[in-house]
């Protein structure tokens, strides 16, 4: 036996020593447990999942009875899915600027898609990104997938917060080729931090599942941050064959059958990175978010549709439900409550201040336009502090106020019904009782209309001229004279008697009102029925570049007194606003001075979208109204 002054001689010369291998001993007994349930010792990681042109309801969990999304199913049981979630946008870009900055795509200076030219702009560089923030506060940053947010060094992903960047800079491209999928064979798209690298024939979405597994494993000891944009179901639909022949054998009809199969190969490959964060349990310290950009498409190359809004009128590129009401989920296992459904309204604005707390991160900016949701998150029940919201995307706005939405000139992409040119310039709803958005409840509730227009004119990115005026008839000597075209009119844009009915059209190109050519030239022959004398002769035209349409270039003028016989053409000036990136409506204004019977009138349309716009190169789009002889 030792003796005891031995023992207390040992523990007065070793104590110190002996306490920290004992202190080391119970805080690695600690971790160890820790480790084993899950519990969170550091910062989490997050994850946000954002997909491209996902329907409204087009996950097994939203109602899609004939989608198998097991995995996006999985996550949902794992924290909240909300039924309120909104983009800021209904289109791909200025949504992703919304989403990274915390801002509506006004204040995040990007309101439309951005530019395919190489070296072009986007997203202005001083924006304070989501990456930025949480490279500040010592995350490891990853973007892995899509971009759309600038063509330039200045504007890519490692210039705006990501240490690492994999993936496609445009806003679509072929899955196998990596060529960007409007321009054909001929412009590349695929960069690994800023240099154009080549996988020919690789699948992309197995290339950026391969590259998000292993962000995650080479930074699975560090907190980190990866916004993974899959590209998916953006067309082209290019699912797997696995799953081309799942909905084959289930019956379903194209184009619902490839764009299901191309949901059900994200969903796989989400469930690949959620048994990679299981394997390196890491799954209960990880935050996951999951967001679709925008609606479904109903575009041509997307064989006009394939996706579904479910009980919503609209799809992308349109303001009503269908285009901005998308799928959201957020899951932090054993941190935040499970198996949640949400009702509150939530905006993707919103994520970037809640993750900031969620996360304990420091530095966060006060010029943002997100709320701070995290208490609704941890305490079900709990009111949104989200109660007001604005959208504006061209001509199309929104406010919404409580339950109460008042569109103004609004577009469905979804074509579930007709939409009166002058009735449903400005459509309120009350989504508490109709999410269908089909009746229009403005006649009814005209003070209603009233509180939510002096709403919406309070927020800064409001304009005068977005509030839709009374038409009033305005009779010159060409009202309702006889009209005919000399060239075959575009079908969808060929009402001709607008020309001439004396009403001015609104900004919005779909409503009846606008004559409209691509690419070509329009020419008409008036018949006033009698000599006239006239003094001058005007023209109005829509300037819509963010739809590819430009004022003319200029028009052509020629008389005759006998329908046969035509002066010489005398040009007017050329259109100012050309090259301008405004929009909205303006005049061509020619004097004449001439007495006649018949006018040729020919409206030069530029061709093709200038070099500093999107589409630069492709047809562009003439469209005028009213054609006032005086």
């Amino acid at each position: 036996m030792v003796p005891r002054v031995n023992l207390i001689i040992m523990s007065k010369v070793y104590r110190h020593k002996t306490w920290m291998i004992l202190l080391m001993a119970i805080l690695c007994g600690m971790m160890s447990v820790l480790a084993q349930t899950g519990v969170s010792v550091e910062k989490p990681n997050v994850i946000i999942i954002y997909t491209d042109d996902q329907g409204a309801v087009d996950m097994g969990c939203y109602g899609a009875s004939d989608m198998f999304t097991p995995n996006m199913d999985r996550l949902a049981a794992e924290g909240t899915r909300f039924t309120q979630a909104y983009v800021t946008a209904p289109v791909c870009a200025p949504s992703r600027a919304g989403l990274l900055t915390g801002k509506y795509p006004q204040n995040a200076g990007l309101t439309n898609n951005t530019s395919a030219r190489p070296g072009s702009h986007g997203m202005p560089t001083d924006q304070y990104t989501m990456a930025e923030l949480f490279k500040d506060n010592g995350y490891a940053t990853g973007h892995i997938g899509k971009w759309h947010l600038g063509m330039s060094v200045e504007t890519g992903p490692n210039a705006q917060g990501f240490d690492y960047s994999f993936g496609h800079l445009r806003g679509c491209i072929d899955n196998y080729s990596h060529y960007f999928y409007w321009s054909g064979p001929n412009i590349h798209d695929l960069y690994e931090n800023g240099k154009e690298v080549f996988y020919p024939g690789k699948y992309f979405p197995d290339l950026i599942s391969d590259k998000a597994l292993t962000f995650i494993e080479d930074h699975k000891y560090q907190p980190f941050f990866m916004y993974y944009a899959i590209n998916m179901p953006h067309y082209p639909y290019q699912p797997t064959e696995k799953w081309r022949k799942h909905y084959k054998d289930k019956a379903i009809p194209a184009p619902r059958a490839d764009y299901a199969a191309f949901v059900s190969t994200i969903d796989e490959r989400i469930g690949f990175l959620l048994d990679k964060l299981e394997a390196l349990k890491i799954r209960d310290n990880t935050i996951i978010i999951y967001q679709s950009d925008n609606g479904h498409s109903t575009e041509l190359r997307a064989f006009k549709g394939g996706g579904s809004a479910g009980p919503y009128r609209g799809a992308k590129s349109s303001l009503f439900e269908g285009g901005i009401r998308l799928p959201a989920i957020i899951s932090w296992k054993a941190n935040l409550p499970e198996s949640i459904v949400n009702d509150e309204m939530l905006l993707n604005i919103d994520w970037l201040p809640t993750l900031a707390a969620l996360c304990g991160l420091e530095k966060v900016p006060d010029n943002i336009d997100g709320l701070d949701l995290s208490e609704m998150l941890r305490y079900p029940g709990k009111q949104s502090l989200r109660d007001l919201a604005f959208w504006k995307y061209g001509n199309q706005w929104v406010v919404r106020k409580g339950p109460w939405k008042l569109i103004g000139f609004p577009k469905d992409t979804s074509k579930k019904g007709a939409l009166h040119p002058e009735n449903d310039i400005l459509f309120l709803s009350n989504l508490d009782e109709d999410v269908s958005e089909m009746h229009n409840q403005a006649l009814q509730y005209p003070e209603k209309v009233q509180d939510l227009i002096d709403t919406y004119s309070k927020w800064e990115h409001a304009d005068v001229e977005d509030i839709p005026k009374v038409s009033k008839i305005i009779k010159h000597k060409g009202f309702r004279a006889k009209i005919e075209s000399t060239d075959e009119l575009h079908p969808k844009y060929n009402n001709i008697g607008v020309l001439l009915d004396g009403k001015m059209g609104f900004r919005d190109y779909s409503t009846g009102q606008w004559i409209g050519q691509e690419s070509g030239d329009l020419e008409f022959i008036v018949d006033l029925g009698e000599q006239e004398s006239i003094r001058t002769i005007s023209l109005q035209y829509l300037h819509q570049p963010h739809y590819w349409i430009f004022g003319p270039r200029y028009f052509e003028l020629s008389f005759s007194d006998d329908g046969v016989h035509y002066s010489e053409p005398i040009a007017s000036e050329n259109t100012n606003s050309i090259n301008l990136r405004t929009e909205g409506i303006d005049r061509l204004i020619q004097k004449v001075h001439q007495t006649t019977q018949f006018i040729k009138i020919k409206i030069r349309n530029v061709g093709a979208c200038p070099s500093w716009h999107s589409g630069a190169g492709s047809p562009a789009w003439v469209f005028i109204d009213e054609i006032l002889i005086e």
